[in-house]
Formats: structure tokens, sequence, C-alpha cells
């Protein structure tokens, strides 16, 4: 049986950076080792998706399959609308020869426009395994679709790895069937460098440089997970770049991981506003109330933006 095991090789970063700083509209933060390390405090039982992504990870790269298939799918039950697990699940059950279940989880993975642009290339060429060559050329118009659309917001780094998965499924599309698919190995970016990709990210943000943050802000999710942190900075960027849909999921993804996040909170609270629903946004005062027994900067920025509002 062929097995492709393309996977989009993410480049080391490289970057050293120092400890994030809080942002001055909202709750944020340096990027704790779990969950609750903006505000909420830490429970034991709670289910950590970062750190069962993490042993993902590690199992994929040492080619236990079958640990990494175990971790990825724990992971998801915290996040299983998360496109970097669901792609990182998919690798992991090509790697198993298993090409009907990665397809499944490779098409969860593509559902977020947003995701790793290697979902889609991966996705094509596990059609072809299969195959389904229609709906490997479906992926290849996809990805030209997307390289045609990225903009500015969308930054120069995801355009170029959005043309790099085009042109190599392309390159397999055209290859004689008799012909292995083009294959390379994983590249996933290690904790220190999803750190220092986080931190980066901080700066960039800090320099309204939003585009940027967030490619910084994907290559930390790419190495540590779905950690809460990283999901409530790209729901503060999407929400900077007039992406109110995408922001409105990354802060409920990260709430749903950690409820008592307070930067999630906030900037929850100041999403509503933006999208003219006052009342949920009160709600979130409610809750940041709740949280910060003795008060708290989230809650008082929370609460002037509420009264700015007219409320």
């Amino acid at each position: 049986m062929k097995l492709t095991q393309f996977v989009f090789a993410v480049a080391a970063l490289g970057v050293a950076g120092a400890a994030p700083v809080a942002m001055a509209d909202g709750g944020g933060g340096g990027m704790g080792p779990s969950t609750g390390s903006s505000g909420g405090g830490t429970n034991a039982s709670r289910p950590d998706p970062a750190a069962a992504y993490q042993a993902g990870v590690a199992a994929l790269q040492a080619q236990n399959y079958r640990d990494a298939i175990r971790s990825f799918r724990e992971a998801r039950r915290s996040a299983p609308n998360d496109s970097q697990i669901n792609f990182a699940l998919g690798l992991a059950y090509v790697g198993a020869g298993e090409n009907d279940d990665a397809r499944g989880a490779l098409e969860r993975a593509v559902r977020d426009e947003n995701g790793p642009p290697g979902a889609w290339l991966q996705l094509g060429l596990t059609y072809i395994e299969l195959g389904r060559r229609d709906d490997a050329v479906a992926q290849q118009a996809a990805l030209a679709a997307k390289v045609a659309a990225c903009d500015t917001a969308c930054g120069d780094q995801r355009r170029a790895q959005l043309q790099l998965a085009h042109d190599q499924l392309t390159q397999a599309l055209a290859a004689p069937a008799a012909a292995d698919p083009a294959t390379t190995g994983w590249n996933f970016p290690s904790v220190e460098e999803g750190r220092a990709a986080y931190a980066e990210a901080v700066g960039l943000i800090n320099q309204d440089r939003f585009a940027d943050a967030f490619t910084a802000l994907q290559r930390a999710k790419a190495a540590v997970g779905p950690h809460p942190d990283v999901l409530n900075y790209m729901g503060f960027v999407s929400r900077k770049l007039g992406r109110f849909d995408d922001s409105l999921g990354y802060y409920t993804a990260a709430l749903r991981i950690d409820p008592d996040h307070i930067g999630a909170t906030e900037y929850l609270g100041e999403l509503y506003i933006q999208m003219g629903q006052l009342d949920r946004a009160e709600r979130q005062l409610a809750r940041l109330d709740e949280l910060c027994a003795y008060g708290c900067e989230q809650r008082e920025e929370l609460a002037r933006w509420i009264e700015a509002s007219g409320r």
C-alpha cells in the first residue's frame, strides 16, 4: 500500500522573545504551562488538550502512530473543531495507514478557513491515495482560490504557505498514476519555539501588526496546541482584523477549555459590544464580578467599554 506522509513543514522560528506583556485594553499575559494562566484558577481535574496535543506530536515524531492517535483524540474531546488538532490527527492516521479515518479528520480540519495550509494539501494527497482524483482536484482549486483571496490581512507568510501547498498538490496530481505522491517529513515546532512565537505575536500586537501577529500565533498553536492564552489572542487579533465570527469562535474555544479565563471573558464582552449585543456584554461583566472577587483590571476595562457604549 502506498503511504502519503506529506506534512506541511513549519520552519523553526529562531525568535528570542521576552516574556509577553499585558495588553493595554484587555486581559492577556504570559502563556502558562496549562490552563488558567491569565487569571483563572487551574483545575487539576479539568482536561488539558494542550498537554494531550503535545504528547501526540511527540508520539507522531517518534512514529508511534497509535499513541499519537490516542493523544490527539483525547485533545479533540475538549476542542472538537480545532483545525490544528484535526490536521495532526489526520497525519497520525496517515502514518498508521488508515487513510479513510485520515480523510475524516482532515475534512474537519479544512472547515476552518484559517486552518493549516497543509490540511488542504494532505487531504488532496489522501484523496489521491483513496482513488478520488476529482476530490483531490477540488482541493487544488480550493488552495488556488485561497491564494487569490489572500489579502493584506491574510499576510505574506500565509500566502507563501498556501502557494507552496497548491504547487505541491499540483505536482502530485501531475505525477504518473504508478508513481508515489510527493512525500516529506513533518517538522512541528518545539514547545520552546511555540513560546517564542507567542512572545513574538504579543510584540507584533503592541505594534498593531495584526496580520503578522496572527501568523505568529498560528505557529505557537502548531507547537503547543489549543492553549487558552493562544486562542484568546487569536480572538483578539481576529477582532482587530474585523473578523468577528472568527473572533467569536476563538474566544468560545478558549472558554470551553478554561471557563475561568479572565482575559477571554473580558475580550468576549468587548466583542459583543462591537457586535451590538450589549446584554451579552453585561453578562460577561457579571461573570468577571464572579471571577474577580476583589476587582481586576479586566473587569474595570469591560465596564468602561459598556459605559462608553451609552448603556
